[in-house]
């Protein structure tokens, strides 16, 4: 993300029109760069959006799968019964308490 430096004008103006610092760098990430500075147009904002939903698709779509993970590698992956999702996570919380 764009770190801004915000001059106190600017931050009389974003207040006024309730802009916050998250705000401009989520315009820069997403907006199209003008002369001076970003512009978010309706194309920009229905471009995200079909990135959003292509992601969150992609994130139902791995619900319930399980990688199996050593020293950095991928052992195997498969769609975890709902049996081994509560063995699972009863065992990662039994951890967590005995540390």
């Amino acid at each position: 993300m764009t770190a801004f430096t915000v001059t106190d004008h600017a931050a009389i103006r974003m207040a006024q029109r309730g802009l916050s610092l998250g705000d401009a760098e989520l315009a820069a990430l997403i907006g199209t760069e003008v002369d001076d500075g970003y512009l978010v147009l309706a194309k920009n904002c229905k471009k995200l959006e079909s990135e959003l939903k292509a992601l969150l698709d992609r994130v139902r779509r791995l619900q319930g799968k399980r990688l199996v993970t050593a020293n950095g590698r991928i052992v195997t992956a498969y769609q975890a019964s709902r049996w081994n999702e509560r063995r699972l996570l009863r065992s990662a919380q039994e951890r967590d308490l005995s540390e």
